[in-house]
């Protein structure tokens, strides 16, 4: 009898150890999903992707109710791979917000190939393909390539035409031209087109960002007209400016 009631006491022990536990275990998940709640969500660094863009590529398999879980499902998840992103810096202010930094590849321009656009960086070296056309990078025309591989250089014949590309696009960026395409001679010269008129810059000389400058300061002059505006030889005044006007 005694030792029946001793089991019994066991028993009833056991049961209120699970119910304390099970009570401060349920307590303690009320507490981790209210405390860490996430309230913030900060994605910066692109200009080439939205907000709603980038939080889609990265919280497709992470969960972003809470903190903690964001932590568990973040080392589970697959590395992120976004086109255009090189990398992504991902920071946890606890207990409620979420930082993240997204560094975007370095690129200059893109050519046409087989129905894609390939984007490459300022040494030629494609990184992205392609079907969507982003503003902000101009389609290069007049480069020579038989084939193009992914994180392979173009196959030109001069190289040393990266370097103007690099220069001529950087200047473009510079003072806010908006540009259809640029167009790369084997000769190393440079036009740029915009809308219905080709403008000749010439050799990719110490005067090309000043080239580049004056012609940023007539592109509203330039708007309904069609023609070719002679640059290259412009010298810093006005009499080496000449537009020949097509009908």
């Amino acid at each position: 009898m005694e030792a029946r009631r001793r089991r019994h006491r066991g028993i009833r022990i056991f049961i209120i150890i699970v119910i304390v536990l099970a009570a401060a275990a349920a307590a303690l998940c009320f507490f981790a999903v209210k405390f860490f709640k996430v309230k913030e969500i900060n994605i910066t660094g692109s200009d080439k992707y939205t907000y709603d863009e980038l939080y889609k590529y990265i919280f497709e398999q992470r969960d972003d109710s809470n903190t903690i879980m964001f932590k568990y499902t973040d080392s589970k998840a697959d590395e992120l791979d976004i086109p255009f992103i090189a990398k992504v810096d991902i920071k946890i202010k606890w207990p409620d917000t979420i930082d993240i930094t997204v560094y975007e590849k370095s690129i200059v321009g893109y050519v046409n190939y087989k129905g894609s656009n390939m984007y490459f960086d300022k040494d030629g070296t494609v990184v992205e393909s392609s079907a969507e056309v982003f503003e902000d990078i101009p389609l290069i025309t007049g480069l020579k390539f038989s084939k193009i591989v992914i994180n392979d250089k173009l196959d030109i014949e001069n190289p040393e035409l990266f370097g103007t590309i690099r220069d001529v696009t950087q200047y473009i960026s510079k003072y806010g031209l908006t540009v259809d395409s640029v167009n790369i001679e084997d000769d190393g010269t440079v036009s740029v087109d915009i809308g219905q008129v080709k403008v000749l810059l010439g050799d990719n000389d110490s005067l090309m960002a000043d080239k580049i400058y004056e012609l940023s300061c007539m592109t509203d002059k330039l708007e309904g007209l069609s023609g070719v505006l002679h640059l290259e030889n412009f010298d810093g005044s006005d009499r080496n400016i000449i537009f020949k006007e097509t009908g």
